[in-house]
């Protein structure tokens, strides 16, 4: 259920007052540990009548009526504890499932049952479930792409009645019995439970075929996201169709199909949703973060999503619909950053991979396959635990960690550093070659989104503030105009305090007189750009036959193929 503070999906309790007198919560404790009874505390005067029920989110919010921990979908303890900690109510719970209630059975109050209709401040209903049907059905074909229909098979060998769907929604009871082969001979997505009486319906196996000589000699890599069609497209709560950014995430199940003529999933996985961007949101092509989390079914992705890189483990991608370059090539952004990579510059920078991304079946165009920088992407590419760095955003957003170090930095930052001693004392902190590296390619990129886009990160034990490179949708389009002294005028880089030096000044022109013989020479750069625009080139058509016409505040959809080359010559 949404939570009407934060419009998120999150745990709650519900408490009822079956006495016939009424009772002031102000005071009362929730805890999930039984042996830290006053772990989280009502602050407020709250009324609960007689008959009379009160919802409390558990998410971890710490405010209001949000409670300081959340609940393990695994199982745990809850507790109700009064203002002098003498246990009200208490319940050992065990592995809970995804937008399912556990509640008393009100014929037999003694009772835990599973509700798949949950009724947040209500009674609870009669039909319950004793738990979920553990198994999934089998299939006889993988998802996969396919040149030839063909006679796909569901089977079960634990007992149980399979049905399916094949537009994309989750199986109810009111969806068709499986009783005989499916005959697969369009692109299709296939969905299928188990049912049981008296069960859940067990987990959902969702596989995507897709039929056609036009997939099979596909270029790029291929992304199927399967869900329920009111999650993307729904008036009240699809994702895709609203006027503002959704907060919200949706449930899916996503697989990958590699361009490299095996034209099996290389995963399936069930997974969330959620739209991303500052201000991309606005365009009709979302970009779309991907989040693995146990509540779906894994909280991490094993699987070597960018080839060129070392990392093989995600808790979360990006599908880029490429911001401000969504208009113009679609690669500006990937371009720069893979140039950084492979010309093994000293700096952070998000691996990319362009693919073709289908929702039930249906196209959705280019998108590119993108690391998040959150603090998974510095554990994971760093090899480092988590909460052992900060990780700060745009200044002043802690994104891991807190401002402590951050803070003391700037202070250095902010002496006299035309005088060496206090330079020297700023350079103890920071990595001037990672630093300097970003600057070289923010000026021959002449990218002018910066503000809203820097990160910087540091090891709480040690170690200097590093940069990492951020969102260049707007690089190599105004070359002549964003010079060195734009980025020095930017307060949210030290580069302004930085270039008081001498020292430091020549080593500034140094590095970018050193990048523009290598990494930047127009030797080097118009084949990569030729590549990235090879690429994708074979495809372009068809996207932009799916966005043309479409327009938006932040931009519109590339007209033409005639136009697109323009723009990448």
């Amino acid at each position: 259920n949404t939570d009407p503070d934060y419009a998120n999906e999150a745990d709650w309790v519900e408490l009822y007052n079956s006495g016939s007198t009424v009772v002031n919560l102000n005071g009362y404790y929730l805890t999930d540990n039984l042996n830290d009874p006053t772990k989280w505390r009502i602050e407020t005067d709250l009324l609960l009548q007689p008959d009379g029920y009160v919802l409390v989110w558990c998410d971890d919010k710490a405010t209001g009526l949000h409670t300081s921990f959340k609940l393990s979908a695994s199982g745990e303890a809850f507790g109700v504890f009064s203002p002098d900690q003498t246990p009200l109510d208490t319940l050992l719970f065990g592995p809970q499932f995804t937008d399912v209630s556990y509640g008393r059975n009100p014929t037999n109050p003694d009772s835990w049952v599973f509700y798949t209709i949950p009724t947040p401040g209500a009674a609870n209903g009669t039909t319950g479930f004793a738990g979920q049907v553990a198994h999934s059905p089998a299939f006889s074909v993988r998802g996969g792409v396919y040149t030839e229909p063909f006679s796909l098979l569901l089977s079960t060998n634990q007992g149980g009645l399979i049905r399916y769907t094949l537009d994309g929604s989750t199986p109810t009871e009111e969806s068709p019995a499986y009783t005989q082969p499916l005959w697969i001979e369009n692109t299709t997505v296939v969905r299928a439970s188990v049912f049981q009486p008296g069960y859940i319906a067990g987990p959902i196996q969702t596989h995507s075929y897709f039929i056609g000589k036009d997939f099979s000699s596909g270029q790029l890599p291929l992304v199927s996201i399967v869900t329920d069609s009111l999650h993307f497209w729904g008036a009240d709560r699809g994702i895709y169709v609203q006027n503002f950014k959704p907060e919200w995430e949706v449930p899916v199940n996503i697989e990958l199909f590699e361009n490299n003529g095996s034209n099996r999933a290389a995963f399936n996985e069930r997974a969330c949703i959620k739209v991303n961007g500052l201000y991309s949101w606005k365009l009709p092509q979302k970009m779309l973060g991907v989040y693995f989390r146990k509540q779906y079914g894994s909280n991490q992705l094993d699987y070597p999503l960018f080839f060129d890189r070392s990392r093989s483990s995600f808790d979360n991608f990006a599908l880029r619909a490429s911001g401000s370059d969504w208009s113009y090539t679609l690669f500006r952004d990937g371009l720069i950053q893979q140039a950084c990579h492979q010309y093994n510059m000293d700096l952070e920078n998000m691996a990319f991979r362009p693919a073709v991304v289908y929702v039930n079946g249906q196209y959705l165009g280019i998108h590119n396959i993108r690391e998040k920088v959150d603090e998974d992407y510095i554990a994971s590419n760093h090899g480092l635990e988590e909460g052992t760095f900060d990780l700060i955003e745009n200044g002043d957003y802690v994104e891991s960690g807190s401002l402590e170090a951050w803070d003391h930095f700037w202070d250095l930052v902010k002496q006299d550093l035309s005088i060496q001693a206090n330079y020297d004392s700023v350079a103890a902190y920071m990595d001037i070659e990672n630093f300097t590296d970003l600057i070289a390619t923010e000026v021959y990129a002449g990218n002018s989104s910066i503000d809203h886009n820097t990160m910087a990160w540091k090891p709480k034990d040690g170690g200097k503030w590093r940069w990492i490179l951020m969102d260049l949708d707007r690089g190599f389009v105004e070359y002549d105009k964003y010079m060195l002294s734009f980025y020095a005028g930017q307060s949210v880089w030290p580069l302004a305090d930085l270039l008081k030096n001498k020292a430091y000044q020549t080593h500034m022109g140094t590095r970018l007189a050193d990048h523009l013989y290598t990494t930047y020479n127009p030797g080097r750069m118009v084949p990569r750009i030729n590549q990235h625009a090879a690429d994708i080139e074979a495809e372009m058509p068809r996207h932009i036959a799916r966005w043309l016409g479409r327009t938006s505040s932040y931009g519109n959809a590339i007209p033409s193929l005639a136009f697109w080359r323009t723009q990448v010559a």
